[in-house]
């Protein structure tokens, strides 16, 4: 049966990852919090993806948290599975333990170490991995966030697998933040999810038909992307917390507004090559989340 999209995808958080102060995952935490975002109205969360620190993640240690999670009582189609690996064997394995453990979708970079490999040795990276999980019910979302990877998954690329793979391709999250590249995929791949990364541009691709998102704002703040799924006009105040956000290193900012909207220092630790926010950093972006949500700018 085709992949193809019969509804909104919904809002999916980014989840970042709790550390002890030993650097261990807070796994308590990590529980806690994806059962807040269920109750806020996110239909998942994403496991071990960027915002998650998921390539600094053993497979031991994501497969001990996913493990905890589902013991939680978290039902395992609400745990998206971000698969970040170049080596072709590890996304194999990685993909099939997601599988085992009942989750439906995967999210997939392409392999990233060797720079400016071309679109041809991408896709027969990409085909021989979804040859090597057509035994699994899994569906893959392709992670296209090439400011991080420098390996772009293009639209060209993504028709070519579509073509191979029809059944497997479920859709494509667009972390590029590029409006352009967004509409293109939005018309180009109509029968496909097309996740939007970038919260500013969440809303306008909603409008022209996105699915949802995967989102790292999710993590402190879904009730701003929730409604834009109904079309609720964007709030105000969603592009300049974004804008904050990028100004600094973005996944210790994220875990820095979870800790302070939720009262917990437990959330300041990153894992390296990662570093904490610096004091001056911290009273920047929760002043200037303070400043947005708190001081009376509704």
């Amino acid at each position: 049966m085709p992949a193809t999209k019969s509804d909104k995808f919904g809002i999916s958080a980014a989840i970042t990852t709790p550390f002890t102060h030993t650097g261990a995952i807070d796994v308590d935490l990590l529980c806690q919090h994806a059962k807040s975002l269920l109750a806020q109205g996110c239909v998942s969360f994403t496991l071990g993806g960027t915002t998650g620190e998921g390539p600094h993640l053993s497979r031991d240690e994501k497969f001990a948290a996913h493990k905890a999670l589902l013991a939680s009582g978290i039902e395992p189609d609400q745990i998206i599975v971000g698969v970040i690996e170049s080596a072709l064997g590890d996304a194999i394995s990685a993909a099939k333990t997601a599988d085992a453990l009942g989750s439906k979708y995967i999210l997939v970079t392409p392999p990233y170490y060797f720079k400016g490999s071309s679109d041809f040795g991408q896709i027969a990276w990409f085909r021989q991995f979804l040859d090597a999980i057509s035994d699994t019910q899994l569906q893959v979302i392709l992670y296209h966030i090439p400011q991080v990877t420098a390996a772009p998954v293009g639209p060209d690329m993504i028709a070519a697998l579509i073509e191979s793979h029809p059944d497997r391709i479920a859709g494509v999250k667009d972390s590029s933040g590029d409006w352009d590249n967004a509409k293109i995929l939005i018309d180009r791949f109509s029968d496909r999810h097309i996740l939007i990364g970038d919260e500013r541009i969440l809303g306008p691709a909603i409008a022209l038909g996105g699915s949802g998102a995967i989102s790292g704002v999710a993590n402190f703040a879904p009730e701003l992307l929730v409604p834009l799924l109904d079309g609720a006009t964007p709030d105000s105040r969603l592009v300049p917390l974004v804008n904050a956000l990028l100004k600094l290193p973005v996944t210790p900012a994220v875990k820095a507004l979870v800790g302070h909207t939720t009262d917990c220092t437990q959330w300041s630790h990153v894992r390296a090559p990662l570093v904490e926010l610096t004091q001056e950093q911290y009273e920047w972006i929760t002043n200037s989340y303070d400043t947005l949500f708190v001081t009376g700018n509704d």
